[in-house]
């Protein structure tokens, strides 16, 4: 592996590493919510976390399944990229069909957000 390129994949490491601790440590409020009164697609994401961290699978389900489902795909993404990027193969993100399948995620979310906020669906709330 180039060294260069380890360089930049630790400090990106570091960098997620010190934003998550940020997010655990102040626990910001929902803009979205605060301003509006709905849930986005990422309400509940930190008490789903702090669930699975206490291994209560279903609590963390209910606060937000879109995320529990999401977080994990996109985990193994990144690690998947990572080692393209550091075996020197091309990017998967510039492929077509990866860019359709980001298209088709952020689709879900704005799905999930509509739906969660409707009369009827309210056990998709936080």
């Amino acid at each position: 592996m180039d060294k260069k390129r380890v360089c930049k994949a630790a400090a990106l490491l570091c960098g997620l590493a010190l934003c998550g601790a940020a997010v655990y440590l102040l626990r910001p409020p929902c803009l979205i919510l605060q301003h509006t009164g709905l849930y986005c697609a990422g309400c509940g994401t930190q008490r789903m976390v702090t669930a699975l961290l206490r291994g209560d699978i279903p609590r963390a389900f209910s606060h937000n399944p879109f995320m529990f489902l999401a977080l994990p795909l996109g985990a193994i993404y990144a690690l998947w990229e990572g080692w393209r990027y550091g075996s020197g193969k091309p990017p998967l993100y510039k492929r077509k069909g990866t860019r359709l399948a980001f298209l088709g995620v952020l689709l879900l979310a704005a799905a999930f957000t509509l739906l969660r906020n409707l009369p009827g669906f309210s056990l998709l709330g936080p």
